[in-house]
């Protein structure tokens, strides 16, 4: 099943890709920001508008580590470092992507503040214990098929009282999934869960969870939007979701709608946190 994500997730030639993208788009590695890499390097639904909610409901401080799981190519962690100046470990399988990531790291600025670790997010059993302020996870779970271990893993990383905030694409009982996703090309490699049951393994694996919102309606506005620029330019942007995924976008995007507007799929966010002593 791992192995199924790797495969899915593997990206030879990406920073390439993304240095070719910058240079359509009038601009150097020398002089990115990381709002110029936020259409590539902002992977899930609602990009960094979403990304810059989570930074203010995670609540942390500059003098804080926050642990990123299925940290991709960093964008949510280099935007959580520029803002709040804490520093950011990322994990993530796809070792093309912590690649590029660290890259991109350096070309922000930022590699004194993030780092990014290639490793399996179920199995953070190489991170000490208690050793992170708080944590986040963003359209990760759907690739997990274990996810008491993961939670559970994620738990164990989090100093007591630790906030931790999923963000998630989501099942709809009795609803079919229409595939390639961008997290899976078929179901063999989709691990979706209901809303009632990600609270469920929360619970189980010892949060306290706060607050529970539906984002499925900002998540499809999102890919409106994203589609209707698209229409509207007549070619693919210089970076987007097809630099990282390839040319099974233009599939995969009017199937996310699809999925969002037909009621197939959610997406929820999940604020919890652990117990203190």
């Amino acid at each position: 099943m791992v192995e199924i994500s790797r495969q899915h997730y593997s990206a030879p030639g990406l920073l390439e890709r993304i240095r070719q993208g910058l240079a359509k788009a009038g601009k150097d590695p020398d002089n990115v920001t990381i709002d110029d890499l936020g259409a590539v390097d902002e992977f899930h639904l609602g990009g960094f508008a979403a990304t810059t909610d989570l930074i203010e409901r995670l609540r942390v401080t500059a003098e804080m580590c926050v642990l990123d799981v299925g940290s991709g190519l960093g964008g949510p962690a280099r935007r959580l470092a520029k803002t709040v100046g804490c520093r950011v470990t990322g994990i993530d399988l796809s070792a093309d992507f912590c690649d590029a990531g660290r890259a991109l790291n350096g070309w922000t600025g930022l590699d004194d503040k993030v780092t990014l670790r290639q490793g399996d997010a179920s199995d953070l059993s190489g991170l000490d214990r208690e050793s992170f302020d708080a944590a986040w996870t963003l359209h990760v779970g759907m690739n997990i098929a274990d996810k008491d271990k993961f939670y559970s893993s994620i738990h164990g990383a989090l100093k007591p009282g630790g906030r931790f905030l999923v963000y998630d694409i989501l099942a709809v009982e009795g609803q079919e999934v229409l595939y390639p996703a961008p997290w899976a090309r078929d179901p063999a490699g989709s691990f979706l869960i209901t809303q009632a049951a990600l609270v469920d393994h929360l619970r189980g694996a010892g949060f306290v969870v706060e607050d529970v919102q539906d984002r499925l309606a900002a998540g499809l506005t999102s890919v409106n939007k994203s589609l209707e620029r698209i229409a509207a330019m007549q070619v693919l942007p210089a970076l987007g979701l097809h630099v990282v995924l390839g040319p099974i976008t233009k599939e995969i995007l009017p199937l996310l709608q699809r999925n969002l507007a037909e009621g197939r799929i959610g997406v929820g966010l999940v604020t919890c946190h652990k117990r203190g002593h």
